[in-house]
This record gives structure tokens, C-alpha cells and sequence, in this order.
């Protein structure tokens, strides 16, 4: 018996861990926004290459933008013309290149890549790794002039300085500041500046400082997300992190909003056997729907996030699917209503499929309709009994009365201009009918009181099952987080467990637990 119930229990929580990791992951990683109608600015980025082939071997490397950071990247489409193309990475850097080659092409061609981006902020977080302490690096180990003047900068630098944050604000200032924020230093950082167009050369010594004391540094290039650009420019800025935190600098100040294409100080595109060569980065912006990018983004980045998706499935099937997955929601609702507060209806789920129908009327309309159809049904019921009728041919003629009553409601209603009338006919009948024959058989077995009390009691259950199932935000979380499902069925798990007693019990005996 205890066996029975730690294995209970163990998967009650397996299944509420599943649900929770799934959820967890589409939540944090990928930005999949917890409430309905959020919307976000979406950026299409657009890289193109115009140039002129020279009847040579041609190839064309182009960093496209980087995958380790925690951004939302979807839609990615290439136009390669009659060019072949193979997507590289590189492990260490995180970078990727789009390398497209053809062996002998002429006259002038067109290649082309654009996603869509959420960007990235000052607040997006660096890799892990940069927490890691780096191997302390020995710059301008190979020339001694240069090795002697970062030697006596750097020792400068730490006397000024008291930890490495200090160090690192009081270099950057150094560096990149006017001529009177230079000191006594200028000369020796003039001579390490190594032959890079500005602002690499600065960036890349902030970088070779910072890695000589052992702190993890690396210069990052992208885009600024500004409102639509046809010739946007590359920004490039040093990203590391010093107590505990992670930092951009960002020698033009930094943008509200940007996207990090290549890492390292080499160019955004190489080009061989071609000519006239032009690169030109377009820029548009958007308001979309953010659950929309985030699943397109989580799909070709997780295969978890697309499983439990119904983004591919059919338009259709997705309707379907919208309501279908909010009626687990109400069964957790009616078995707690049971098992805790000892609520009896008609018919185990009966009243959830009732509070369904309700969907198609409204619930005042439901109600209204519900209880005249089971009140004319229970009347027909009775007529019935004293033709002493078989079950089946008997529950046929309810249920082809039950049609009746609910044509000639529609006519009424629509006579008089009333919508109601619209929807009726979706009022289930074969539910009305069992509800019915249940309500009869156990108003003859117990009481009209208990039959009367246990129609209530399916009426209030279905009423609170259609409010829950009908409420937008649940409707938005159990659709596009459906791994909520494994909560809710070991949520189920573990109430099934329960034993005690029912809050209508403690009432019922109230008495005797004052005596």
C-alpha cells in the first residue's frame, strides 16, 4: 500500500517536472510572452551583395548573425541565385558565415539573407563562460618595444585602480576618452595601437588589457535596430565582465536596442574571383505578435519547443485544438470541486461537457436553456414511465422531443429577433438526453431533493468550468504552452490520492465534532 502511494506521488512529480522544464524553457529561453496580445517590435534584416563575376572561381564568406546569445532569431531565408552555399560555425567564437561558391560565373549577380530579430539590449545576458576566469594572455610577447610600454601602462592602470571593475572603467576611459583623459600613459598607448581601422584598434587593446589580467573579453560587431534603414552601419563594441556582471562598452554610445552579427575584429564579408563588390544592410521594423516569433524562433533552435507546439499543424486543426486543449482545465476544476469539496453531479464529467456547450450560447443563455430543456425533458421522462417503454426507444424519444423543444425555441427566438436562436442548435443533444435520463433514475432510486440538488450541483460546475475554459488567458497559456497539460495530470495524480475529508463532510458534521 505505501508502495502504491510513493509511486504516486513520484509520478505525480515527474509529470509536474516535465510540464515545468518544457514551460520553462519556452518561457526564459525563448521569450514566449505569458499573457495574450503582446506584441513586439519585430526587425527584418535584410544583407545585400551586389557584385560583378569575373568568369573565375568565385566565393563569398558572410558572417550572419551569431547564435549564443539569448536572442530571438526566426525566419532565416537565403537567396543564393546560381551560387551554391554552405552555412559554417566556428565553436570558439560563435560565429557563422553564409560561404556561397560558383566555379565560373559571369556578368553581374545578386545574393541575399534576411531574418527577423527582437534584437538584443544592454541587458541580454553574455554566455556562461564569461563567469569562467580567463587564462591570463602575455600581450606583445614578440616585440619587446611594445612589451615593455603595455607593461609599464598596465602597471599604471593596477596602481590606480582597486579591484577590476575600477581597472576596466579607468582603462576604457583611458583609452577611448579625450587627450586629457589619457595621463601620463599616452605615449605607450598610442605605440601598442595595432593597424586596425577605429575603432578595432582601441577595442581590440581594452580586449588584449583585459585578458592580461585574466577576465574574459571579446569585441562584438552587429547593427543598431533603428526604424527603416536601407544602408545601415556596423557598430562594434567590447563585451566582458568583471564582478560578477556582465558589460558592453560602446565607444558612440550605447543603442537602446541592437543585433550582434560576428564576434572578433576580422571583416563582416570576404570576397574572392569577384569585382565591384557592394554590401548594403536594410532595416525594417514592425509590430507582430511576440508568442508568433518567439515560436518560430524556439522551433529552429529547440526541437522541444517544437513538439509541444501546434504551430505546423493545419489552420483548422488549430481551432480545434484551442478549445479542446482548455477542457483538461476544467476536469482538474471538477475533480477538485469533488475530492475537496464534495460537490455531486450528474455523470462523472458530465458537467464539463455541459460548461462546453456553454461556449456556444453564453452562460446566461446556457443556463436559461439548460434547465428548460431538463425540465421539459424530465416531464416527457415521467410520461413515459407509465408506458412502462424499453431503455433504448426510450431514450429516443427524449431525445427526438429534446430536438423538438430546441427547433421550436429557435423558431420563437428567431421570430423575435432574438441571436439565441443562432446557437441553440449547437446545444448538445445527446448530453441533455443522459442528463435527463440520469436526473429521472435517481429523482425514483433517492429523492426529487437529490436529483433537484445533484442538477444544481452539475449546473454550478458546468457554469465555473465554462468560465474557466472560456477565460482568454487560459486559453492562451494552455495553447501555446500545451506541456502544462503534465502538470495538470499530476496535479490530478495527487489529489487522486487524497482521502480525507470533503468541506461539505466537515458540515455535515459539524455537530458532532463539537461534541
Amino acid at each position: 500500500m505505501r508502495s502504491n502511494a510513493l509511486h504516486a506521488i513520484a509520478l505525480a512529480f515527474f509529470l509536474i517536472a516535465v510540464g515545468a522544464s518544457v514551460f520553462m524553457i519556452k518561457a526564459v529561453r525563448f521569450g514566449y510572452p505569458l499573457q495574450p496580445g503582446v506584441t513586439a517590435s519585430v526587425w527584418t534584416i535584410e544583407v545585400f551583395l551586389d557584385f560583378m563575376a569575373k568568369d573565375e572561381p568565385a566565393r563569398i564568406d558572410l558572417h550572419i548573425p551569431t547564435t549564443d546569445a539569448a536572442r530571438d532569431l526566426a525566419g532565416e531565408e537565403f537567396y543564393n541565385g546560381s551560387f551554391g552555399l554552405n552555412l559554417t560555425s566556428d565553436r570558439a567564437t560563435g560565429n557563422r558565415k553564409a560561404v556561397w561558391a560558383y566555379r565560373f560565373p559571369s556578368n553581374r549577380k545578386v545574393l541575399r539573407y534576411s531574418a527577423e530579430t527582437r534584437g538584443e539590449t544592454q541587458s541580454t545576458r553574455l554566455p556562461d563562460w564569461f563567469a569562467e576566469p580567463a587564462p591570463r594572455a602575455t600581450p606583445f610577447e614578440a616585440d619587446p618595444v611594445k612589451r615593455q610600454a603595455f607593461i609599464v601602462w598596465s602597471a599604471s592602470l593596477r596602481r590606480r585602480s582597486a579591484d577590476d571593475a575600477t581597472f576596466a572603467d579607468l582603462m576604457l576611459r583611458e583609452i577611448f576618452g579625450g587627450p586629457g583623459d589619457r595621463g601620463e600613459d599616452a605615449d605607450e598607448q598610442a605605440v601598442l595601437l595595432k593597424e586596425l581601422p577605429a575603432p578595432l584598434d582601441r577595442l581590440e587593446l581594452a580586449r588584449e588589457t583585459l585578458a592580461a589580467q585574466g577576465l574574459q573579453a571579446r569585441i562584438a560587431n552587429g547593427v543598431r535596430l533603428v526604424e527603416d534603414v536601407r544602408r545601415a552601419e556596423t557598430i562594434h563594441w567590447l563585451e566582458y565582465r568583471v564582478g560578477g556582471e556582465d558589460r558592453r562598452f560602446f565607444p558612440g554610445g550605447a543603442p537602446s536596442r541592437f543585433l550582434t552579427i560576428w564576434r572578433g575584429a576580422e571583416g563582416l564579408v570576404s570576397a574572392n574571383g569577384v569585382s565591384e563588390l557592394d554590401l548594403q544592410i536594410a532595416i525594417s521594423s514592425e509590430r507582430s505578435s511576440a508568442a508568433a516569433l518567439a515560436q518560430r524562433a524556439g522551433a529552429e533552435a529547440a526541437p522541444v519547443s517544437r513538439l509541444f507546439s501546434f504551430g505546423d499543424l493545419p489552420l483548422t486543426t488549430q481551432l480545434v485544438y484551442k478549445t479542446l486543449v482548455t477542457i483538461p482545465v476544467g476536469i482538474a476544476l471538477l475533480v477538485f470541486l469533488r475530492q475537496f469539496v464534495g460537490v455531486q453531479t450528474l455523470g462523472t464529467f458530465m458537467p464539463v461537457l455541459i460548461g462546453i456547450a456553454f461556449r456556444e450560447t453564453a452562460l446566461l443563455n446556457g443556463v436559461i436553456l439548460f434547465s428548460t430543456l431538463i425540465a421539459l425533458g424530465l416531464a416527457v421522462r415521467f410520461y413515459l414511465e407509465r408506458l412502462q417503454l424499453l431503455l433504448v426507444p426510450r431514450l429516443a424519444v427524449v431525445l427526438i422531443f429534446i430536438v423538438i423543444a430546441m427547433a421550436g425555441i429557435t423558431i420563437l427566438m428567431t421570430d423575435n429577433n432574438q441571436a439565441i436562436g443562432l446557437s441553440i442548435s449547437l446545444f448538445p443533444m445527446v448530453i441533455i438526453t443522459m442528463t435527463i435520463e440520469r436526473m429521472s433514475i435517481l429523482w425514483e432510486e433517492a429523492s426529487a431533493g437529490e436529483a433537484i440538488r445533484q442538477g444544481l450541483g452539475s449546473l454550478v460546475v458546468a457554469s465555473l468550468a465554462y468560465l474557466v475554459m472560456s477565460n482568454a488567458h487560459v486559453e492562451y497559456l494552455m495553447y501555446n504552452f500545451p506541456e502544462l497539460l503534465f502538470i495538470l495530470m499530476g496535479i490530478c495524480v495527487l489529489m487522486g490520492r487524497y482521502t480525507g475529508l470533503r468541506l461539505s463532510e466537515v458540515w455535515r458534521f459539524r455537530q458532532l465534532a463539537r461534541a
